[in-house]
């Protein structure tokens, strides 16, 4: 082991306010930059000459990257220091995104979004685990409180983010606008952290482990974004990365608990907190980003919103986490975390129970209203949970815990999201056969309703075309509700795994 020439030491007053910020908007760039290309992969595509279904790979390349090396974090912190891998990082990331921007062709973006990826997975753990360490003891939970603001923001943002710059600027200022703010960061890190680090060992590199989580976490990925447009286990090429993922993981956990250093430390989970904390987090926070998901893409696609209006309505789900960020460190401190976990989820139960209900008449307000409340549960979500499952895990481990579910959770919101997709789908389907019964010339309704659009001025032709469009879009609405009436239930039954851990005054 080489020990660093001076550990890292918790600081105050400006340093410790700067170390704040710098690491927060780390954390937070990393995380927005996974959605931030969502909503302008349509232009992307038409600007580079490609189709949209191959344009979705500018997402996919991302995630894929991303989530095999979030998990390599703890490895790599122990072999390189976690001071100059996060440095490196955010240089590389930096980077990265600058060339992303300049990319003539659809191929080279393609590669530069993979080596972004690849490079920002370490970030996201490595800010909470600095965070916790340049905090004194009785502020980490305030230091984790902000550290999980950022990271449940930075979904929310990155799409409304994206389909600001790119409405008003051009699609490649949403990577070139990394560079300013991952130079601020870098610089403020080298300033507060100069000549710090934690101490290294020389690992052998676990090169089977590397090959089998590549394996199985890349072929899960692609499954998972391909698998809504190929019509999942119908195509040949889902079959086969879906098989290949399950027997890459099968072969991982077999390999990774024999193994002597392995890259990923699979005995985390013999902490009793952070197995179930991880299983909650991973629950609830896939149930949370497949609301996240669907919300913006019907309000786009069947209310006629905008992309920009579509984030605006949504983003008042973050002001309960910003408000709440100062006070929740403390609070979880000095009460059973387990208690603020658990208001989570009742607040995220009650907003899906009333999104159920909601019909096509309803206005903007009233969906910035249940995104506001869904904002209480993102505020209480994160920070108790994260708390929870930290406890009893030693210190020198925490940037691998940290890492290890931060992987599971990014996996867990694509699993969910993917399925929630489908599932909006093929429910939409099933109303839309019900409901199409009802459109016949006999019914009184729909030939009023097509008598009406003909004295408008519309043709036969026109006038059944536009009934059938909200048939369909009445057909999604139910759908909607299908998934917030599933998606209540499901919430109250993570909240149920969440006791199952030990109260962290009870646990050596």
């Amino acid at each position: 082991m080489t020990a660093a020439k001076q550990p890292i030491a918790t600081l105050s007053g400006p340093a410790l306010g700067l170390a704040t910020i710098a690491l927060g908007l780390a954390s937070f760039m990393a995380v927005v930059d996974i959605t931030i290309a969502n909503v302008s992969v349509p232009t992307i595509s038409g600007n580079l000459g490609v189709s949209s279904d191959e344009g979705e790979w500018i997402i996919t390349s991302f995630a894929i990257a991303n989530a095999i090396c979030i998990p390599l974090t703890g490895w790599l912190s122990r072999r390189f220091g976690q001071v100059r891998l996060f440095i490196s990082s955010l240089i590389a990331f930096t980077l990265a995104s600058v060339l992303c921007g300049l990319a003539p062709s659809f191929e080279t973006l393609l590669a530069c979004r993979v080596l972004q990826g690849a490079v920002a997975g370490p970030i996201v753990p490595l800010s909470q685990a600095l965070l916790v360490a340049v905090f004194p003891r009785e502020r980490q939970a305030f230091a984790v409180a902000m550290w999980a603001m950022t990271n449940m923001a930075g979904p929310v943002v990155g799409p409304m983010a994206g389909g600001w710059i790119t409405d008003q600027y051009s699609w490649p200022w949403i990577f070139l606008v990394n560079a300013p703010v991952g130079c601020f960061v870098v610089a403020a890190v080298l300033f507060v952290l100069r000549g710090r680090d934690t101490p290294t060992v020389r690992l052998p590199v676990d090169i089977v482990g590397l090959l089998l989580i590549a394996v199985a976490i890349g072929c899960l990925q692609v499954a998972l974004d391909r698998g809504r447009t190929l019509d999942w286990f119908s195509s040949t090429f889902i079959c086969v990365t879906a098989a290949a993922s399950a027997l890459g993981f099968i072969g991982l956990v077999i390999w990774e608990l024999g193994d002597a250093h392995p890259i990923i430390d699979l005995r985390l989970f013999a902490h009793r907190n952070f197995a179930v904390g991880t299983v909650a987090v991973g629950g609830g926070f896939g149930l949370y980003f497949a609301a996240l998901v669907l919300v913006p893409l019907w309000l786009q696609t069947n209310m006629g919103y905008s992309s920009t209006w579509a984030g605006l309505v949504t983003a008042p789900m973050g002001v309960f986490g910003i408000l709440l960020a100062p006070f929740l460190g403390k609070w979880v401190r000095q009460t059973d975390a387990r208690l603020f976990a658990s208001l989570a989820f009742i607040a995220w139960a009650g907003v899906a129970w009333w999104r159920s209900t909601m019909t096509t008449d309803v206005d903007a307000a009233t969906i910035a209203l249940t995104c506001l409340a869904q904002g209480v549960g993102i505020g209480f979500f994160l920070t108790p949970l994260v708390s929870l499952s930290l406890v009893g895990v030693p210190p020198e481990k925490i940037a691998a815990a940290s890492g290890l579910q931060t992987a599971i959770r990014m996996m867990s919101g694509s699993l969910i999201a993917s399925l929630a997709q489908t599932f909006w789908d093929q429910r939409a389907r099933f109303h839309q056969t019900y409901l199409v019964r009802t459109l016949t010339p006999l019914n009184d309704q729909t030939a009023a309703a097509i008598a009406r659009l003909k004295s408008g001025g519309f043709g036969e032709d026109q006038a059944w075309a536009i009934v059938a469009r909200q048939l369909d879009v009445q057909a999604h609405m139910l759908s909607l509700n299908d998934f917030f009436y599933f998606s209540s239930f499901a919430f109250i039954a993570t909240l149920a795994i969440v006791w199952l851990a030990r109260a962290p005054r009870k646990v050596s």
